[in-house]
């Protein structure tokens, strides 16, 4: 008779078959309860600026630093980004590191297997909130709460060691860019000015008003003398004193006029006409000086927000802790173990008590040999 004949006809007989799932569920049941296993927990939080006063000391400095914040890539990250800083070999590496589980006499022989038996033990996951959960399962309540301990430490760094390349990498732009600014505006404002020493100009808002407003005095001047011509030409002789000076003023305020539509430059700047050739060029090189302005005080906000940003990071961790590391009150049961025991009395319900029930016959019994 063979092994499997033997192993067969030892299945087939119920009074042993059941026998051997009383005892191996007698067994499961205790790998059930021990070795006894135990979970740490902790719970984390990445911090946001807000949390640490930098939203309102941007808003003292200037209201628009929020979104100069997020065109530098000062924006809040994704919880999904933190999760996966927390599951990366850089964490648990410095967790094997912080633990010393890789060397003479330590558990592991090498980082490989070291990082498999961690994956195992630790998982990395997200509650409600954005806020980040590390749960540490071994058979030791000692190693449950030092890698737990140990996972905060190292995310905490990493997050941490994140944001300082980042505000690293965003100060030298900014400072470039602030450099470059401050020379775009002096070459600017030197163009203006020389342009303006050249042409005697004022700024050009008060230069035009100016110019607009002396003509505008002269015409009217003329106007009102006009009238006053047509009333002595009615009641007045052609000898009238007071009708030959009036004739004489008209013609000097039309003198005038006729030569400030000719363009001429004075001791004053230019007259109206003067200043509608060149005030195309003028008003060009004053947007380059407007909007360099402009740029060199974005960048001026921006290099503050830097600061602050660098400030803030520097006196405060990246990381809040919610919830410190610690082991769960409630007794926990081996997983492996319970769904085994799971799936042998699902196996014994069936074979015992289905299938005699439905008529189902599993196995058949094996006739005896004849001698």
């Amino acid at each position: 008779m063979s092994r499997v004949d033997r192993i067969t006809a030892l299945i087939a007989d119920d009074r042993r078959r059941r026998i051997g799932y009383a005892v191996a569920a007698a067994i499961l049941a205790l790998l059930c309860l021990f070795p006894q296993p135990y979970v740490a927990r902790a719970k984390v939080t990445p911090q946001d600026n807000n949390s640490v006063g930098l939203g309102s000391m941007l808003n003292a400095v200037g209201g628009q630093l929020q979104s100069f914040a997020s065109l530098f890539g000062g924006a809040k990250q994704p919880i999904d980004f933190y999760l996966a800083v927390g599951r990366s070999a850089e964490v648990t590496d410095d967790v094997i590191r912080r633990l010393k589980l890789v060397g003479p006499g330590a558990d592991y022989a090498d980082v490989g297997k070291a990082r498999i038996a961690l994956a195992k033990k630790v998982d990395i996951h997200s509650l409600t909130g954005g806020i980040i959960e590390i749960e540490a399962r071994t058979h030791s309540a000692e190693r449950s709460q030092a890698l737990a301990n140990a996972y905060v430490g190292a995310v905490s760094d990493r997050i941490v060691a994140l944001g300082h390349e980042r505000i690293t990498r965003k100060r030298g732009l900014v400072l470039q860019r602030f450099k470059e600014a401050g020379g775009r505006v002096a070459k600017a404002e030197a163009a203006l000015n020389g342009f303006r020493r050249r042409n005697n100009l004022a700024e050009p808002e008060a230069q035009l008003g100016s110019a607009l407003a002396l003509r505008t005095g002269l015409e009217a001047r003329l106007q009102a003398k006009l009238v006053e011509l047509q009333t002595l030409q009615r009641f007045q002789g052609a000898e009238n004193p007071q009708l030959q000076a009036a004739q004489s003023e008209v013609a000097s305020l039309r003198a005038q006029i006729a030569r400030t539509a000719q363009p001429s430059l004075g001791a004053s700047g230019p007259n109206v006409a003067g200043l509608s050739e060149i005030s195309g060029e003028y008003l060009d090189l004053y947007r380059d000086y407007r909007f360099a302005q402009a740029l060199y005080e974005v960048y001026a906000r921006s290099s503050e927000e830097v600061a602050v940003e660098t400030l803030a990071s520097e006196t405060a961790s990246d990381v809040q802790v919610v919830e410190a590391p610690h082991l769960d009150a409630g007794r926990h049961y081996n997983v492996p173990a319970v769904a085994l025991l799971i799936l042998l009395i699902v196996l014994a319900l069936f074979t015992e008590v289905y299938a005699p029930a439905t008529g189902i016959r599993l196995m058949r019994r094996q006739p005896a040999d004849v001698e």
